[in-house]
């Protein structure tokens, strides 16, 4: 028998170490699974409610991100022309030099002799302009010499300007930056949080189970499944037959039919016309697990799976995360990122193909985790390369 460790219990309420720690009576054993419940339901909140913070940060980065590259091509065009502008006044302002020292030394400076240069008459104006101004000391602001000069000092504000509102847009880029990493950091801690709390409250949960209701209730969802996912039964159960001994099905009672269909059930469907993490709930089918839904071959081989794991352990999967369009929202973030080594391909939650397990699953070494390692694949799930060796041993990816 599992041991379970004082330290394990320190994140649980006040109220839930008194139901853990007092013996109790059929109506306390009620009152106590009661506050589980609670307990773990309070759990989950807290996860989706740091799920929704961690979105809402991505979401200013993407946006804060986005302008600091608007603002960033805005100053490099402002830079451009300050330059171009620049070039253009230190032209003229030589030429006017050179014509001013070639007047001087007694050069043609005659209209035709402006025509007829290499220059053409537009820069000799331009020199002139000059001369009027070291000549005769008069205000020169029509003179296109001097408004080169204008036009220079006035890009170069709009450079400096431009300039000062991109070092703006990236100092808030790199803070919605860092407070998205904060809020994905603070999800995934919390997360890991919630494997142990519902690992220790499953096993809470043992003595109050009612075996033959949770096996009628995996057999509802299972038959759903395989009525939603019509194509991939056949595959999923010949890679299956041989891991798992084939049982009656066993069809809940009329009462109960409708119970479970009120909580729903699947239509199935090709889930490739949908974009990950948006794919519609009447697509996904429910597990046995409250709350948590998959793609519908994907539920058949999870489904049966979890039976087999039952009849090894004597319990249901403990299951904390299915379907989610949040991870692949945390994929994106992480591959806008230089230098950040996002996971490879697409978020296989946001497919409806992943899971990340509890109950022992979640730890290597343990006999739950490897008795997946030897059984998952046979079902079509097993643990990437890329989660193994200690990373995620909690996640395991439909691949049939």
């Amino acid at each position: 028998m599992r041991r379970i460790s004082v330290n394990a219990l320190l994140p649980l309420s006040t109220a839930l170490l008194f139901t853990l720690s007092s013996a109790s009576p059929a109506t306390a054993e009620v009152r106590e699974l009661d506050t589980l419940r609670v307990e773990l339901a309070q759990a989950r909140a807290e996860v989706a409610a740091l799920r929704e913070s961690a979105t809402e940060r991505i979401r200013e980065y993407e946006e804060e991100s986005a302008r600091l590259t608007e603002l960033t091509g805005e100053r490099e065009a402002a830079d451009s022309r300050a330059e171009a502008a620049s070039e253009r006044h230190e032209g003229s302002r030589l030429g006017a030099a050179r014509q001013a020292a070639s007047a001087y030394k007694g050069a043609d400076l005659s209209l035709m002799q402006a025509w007829t240069s290499p220059e053409g008459p537009s820069l000799a104006l331009e020199r002139g302009a000059y001369l009027t101004l070291f000549g005769e000391h008069r205000s020169a602001h029509l003179a296109r010499a001097q408004a080169s000069q204008v036009a220079t000092e006035t890009l170069a504000e709009a450079a400096e300007s431009a300039e000062q509102q991109q070092a703006e847009a990236a100092e808030a880029a790199d803070a919605a930056r860092e407070a998205a990493f904060e809020a994905i950091d603070a999800q995934e801690k919390r997360t890991e949080e919630l494997l142990d709390r519902q690992t220790l409250l499953e096993e809470a949960l043992a003595r109050t189970r009612d075996p033959e209701g949770e096996e009628e209730r995996r057999e509802a969802t299972l038959l759903d499944a395989r009525a939603a996912a019509p194509d991939a039964v056949a595959a999923v159960a010949a890679v299956a037959a041989e891991a798992e001994t084939a049982e009656p099905e066993v069809r809940p009672a009329e009462g109960e039919a409708d119970d479970h269909a009120e909580s729903g059930g699947c239509t199935g469907g090709s889930t490739g016309g949908y974009e990950n993490g948006k794919i519609p709930d009447t697509v996904l089918c429910p597990l046995p697990q409250p709350g948590e839904q998959l793609r519908a071959d994907a539920a058949v081989a999870f489904i049966e799976l979890d039976g087999a794991f039952r009849s090894e352990f004597g319990r249901p999967m403990c299951v904390t995360d299915s379907y989610r369009p949040y991870h692949e929202q945390v994929r994106l973030f992480q591959e806008m990122l230089p230098g950040m080594a996002a996971r490879p391909g697409t978020s296989a939650h946001g497919l409806g193909i992943a899971v990340d397990l509890c109950g022992g699953v979640n730890q290597l070494g343990t006999a739950e985790h490897q008795w997946m390692l030897d059984n998952g694949p046979s079902h079509g799930w097993d643990n990437p390369d890329w989660a193994r060796n200690g990373f995620e041993p909690w996640h395991w990816e439909f691949t049939p």
